[in-house]
C-alpha cells in the first residue's frame, strides 16, 4: 500500500488502495462537541459544506482512500467506477452534486462529477494526466487545478462544458484553483519565487491574499457574502487557519491541532469546514458552528 501526500491549500491527496463501500457513523459526545467516526479510519478530512449542512470528505481505512457524504447523520462512502488507487470528493453544493478525483489504474488522476447516482469523468482536454476538480457552485460551475504535459500546474474553470484555464499574473509557477461561489468568485494560490500567496479573482480582476507575518498563503473557499477561509504558515511546518471577511484577517486554531489547522470551505451560515494534524501526524476533520468545533476523527 503506498500513500502520498500532498499539501498544497491543503489539497490532503492520499493514494491508497481502492476499497468496497460501506461503513457506519457513530455520534459521541466531546466536550462541547462531537465526533463523527467512519468505522475503522485512520485518517479522515472535511473538504466542503454546503447551505444545507452537506459535508463531503475524504477518509481512510484499511481498504483504502475513499470520498464521502454526511447528510442528516447519514454517512455514504464513495468510490469512483474506474477507481484502482484511490477516490476523494473534494466538492457538494446545494443540490448535492459532489465532484472529486480518482486514480485509475495506470496511475492517472481524474476528476468526476456525481449527480444523481451517476459518474462523468472529467479531464481538462489534451492536458497532461491530473486533473483534479475541487469546488462546484450552485450552477454547477466547477472550478480546480490540473497538470499539463509540462509538468506544469494551472487553474481551470469548467462553465456549461467549456474549460477555461486561468493563472494568477503574478505567478512564477503554479496556479491552484480551490473555491468558487454562486457569484462565480474564484478563489486558489500561486506560486511565486517559492512562496505561495492566495488570490481571489472576481470579474476578471486579481487581488492577492496575504496574512500579514505569513511566509505562506492559500485561499481555499469562499461563501455567498464573500468571506474567504484560507490556511497560513507563520513558522516552517505550522499551518494555521483564517477567516478574511469585511478585509480583516482573523486566525484561528482547531484546539486540538498541534501541528496544523486547515479550513477548506465555509457556507453561507459560517460553517467551516477542514482538517488539522494532532500530535502523531494523523489528519483528523473539523467543523467549525457558532463557535463550537466538531470533531471528524479517526479512531
Amino acid at each position: 500500500m503506498r500513500r502520498i501526500w500532498i499539501i498544497t491549500g491543503v489539497a490532503a491527496v492520499v493514494m491508497v488502495m481502492n476499497g468496497v463501500a460501506g461503513a457506519s457513523v457513530r455520534v459521541n459526545p466531546t466536550g462541547g462537541g462531537s465526533a463523527v467516526r467512519p468505522a475503522g479510519t485512520s485518517s479522515t478530512s472535511a473538504f466542503d459544506i454546503n447551505d444545507q449542512g452537506e459535508i463531503a470528505g475524504t477518509y481512510v481505512n484499511g481498504t483504502g482512500s475513499h470520498g464521502f457524504t454526511l447528510a442528516d447523520g447519514v454517512f455514504t462512502t464513495l468510490n469512483a467506477p474506474g477507481a484502482a488507487d484511490f477516490t476523494e470528493a473534494k466538492g457538494i453544493n446545494k443540490a448535492g452534486d459532489v465532484v472529486g478525483d480518482y486514480v485509475d489504474a495506470a496511475g492517472n488522476m481524474h476528476g468526476y462529477l456525481l449527480h444523481d447516482g451517476t459518474y462523468t469523468t472529467l479531464d481538462v482536454p489534451g492536458q497532461g494526466n491530473q486533473t483534479l476538480p475541487y469546488q462546484i457552485n450552485t450552477a454547477g460551475d466547477i472550478v480546480g487545478f490540473y497538470t499539463d504535459a509540462h509538468q506544469v500546474t494551472h487553474g481551470f474553470l469548467l462553465h456549461d462544458g467549456t474549460y477555461t484555464t486561468f493563472d494568477d499574473p503574478l505567478a512564477t509557477g503554479a496556479t491552484w484553483g480551490f473555491g468558487i461561489n454562486d457569484a462565480g468568485d474564484i478563489v486558489g494560490a500561486f506560486m511565486q519565487h517559492g512562496h505561495r500567496f492566495g488570490f481571489l479573482l472576481r470579474d476578471g480582476a486579481y487581488t492577492t491574499l496575504d496574512v500579514p507575518g505569513s511566509t505562506d498563503t492559500y485561499a481555499n473557499g469562499i461563501n455567498r457574502a464573500g468571506a474567504i477561509v484560507g490556511g497560513y504558515t507563520a513558522s516552517p511546518g505550522h499551518v494555521h487557519g483564517y477567516l478574511l471577511m469585511d478585509g480583516q484577517f482573523q486566525t484561528f486554531d482547531d484546539p486540538s491541532a498541534t501541528r496544523g489547522t486547515h479550513p477548506h470551505a465555509m457556507n453561507a451560515s459560517g460553517d467551516i469546514v477542514g482538517g488539522y494534524i494532532d500530535g502523531q501526524g494523523n489528519i483528523r476533520g473539523f467543523l467549525l458552528h457558532d463557535g463550537a468545533y466538531t470533531a471528524i476523527n479517526v479512531p
